[in-house]
């Protein structure tokens, strides 16, 4: 079996052109590793920039953000998990990213060396790797991480928090709010509002029927329909 690619997608400290990524060892650009013609539409290499403005530059540090795409690429999927990773020169926020490409069965496993990493990019990738291996109970952004990865391909691209501007549409665990806080969405309540919504339906229309029935063998009965079966 094919083991999984992993990558750190590199903070752009420098504003270039081209996205760097690591394999633990080797650095080099991200295009390289994963060509733009076959990346698909609405994958993101950081935080969008509306997670951030929703929950404030105080929550910068809970921040995780991740998307699944089960059916990428010659039935392979692609996973990403980016947090924000300080600000460049200019004050402008920047990300590091992990990028998982994998078999279809196959589920990220968090353990991409970041020896090499310059000593910046390095705490910034021993946090994210120790939230995302420690299952600490209060790393909310963490759990949606893991419940994302568990979740079955048929719910098609998918992100942990919802995205309110995306480009095309994503199944989201989570919703993010003020102060990084985040809950599930009301998308995952839906199957059981739904599955009353059907039963009431049904009864409703169960007593209906049962009345028209009635109606009919009234009507039978006083025409003489029913009585001739008697006779």
């Amino acid at each position: 079996m094919i083991a999984m690619q992993v990558y750190w997608i590199l903070p752009n400290r420098d504003q270039r052109d081209d996205l760097l990524a690591s394999d633990g060892q080797k650095v080099r650009p991200l295009r390289e590793i994963l060509d733009p013609k076959v990346r698909p539409v609405g994958f993101s290499h950081g935080v969008p920039a509306e997670i951030l403005e929703r929950c404030g530059p105080e929550a910068f540090g809970k921040i995780l953000f991740a998307q699944k795409f089960p059916e990428w690429s010659d039935g392979k999927q692609l996973f990403c998990v980016s947090a924000p990773a300080g600000v460049d020169a200019s004050g402008r926020v920047v990300h590091l990213g992990l990028l998982f490409i994998l078999e279809p069965h196959e589920r990220p496993r968090f353990e991409l060396s970041c020896a090499s990493l310059s000593e910046e990019d390095h705490f910034y990738a021993t946090a994210l790797l120790g939230r995302m291996t420690s299952h600490a109970p209060g790393d909310s952004w963490a759990s949606s991480i893991r419940e994302l990865i568990e979740l079955p391909a048929s719910s098609g691209p998918s992100t942990n928090v919802a995205l309110h501007r995306p480009v095309v549409r994503f199944h989201s665990l989570y919703e993010a709010g003020p102060e990084g806080v985040i809950r599930k969405t009301g998308s995952w309540r839906l199957p059981l509002t739904a599955a009353i919504v059907l039963i009431l339906a049904g009864l409703v229309g169960g007593l209906f029927s049962l009345r028209a029935c009635e109606r009919s063998l009234r009507a039978e009965v006083q025409t003489g329909v029913i009585l001739w079966h008697f006779n």
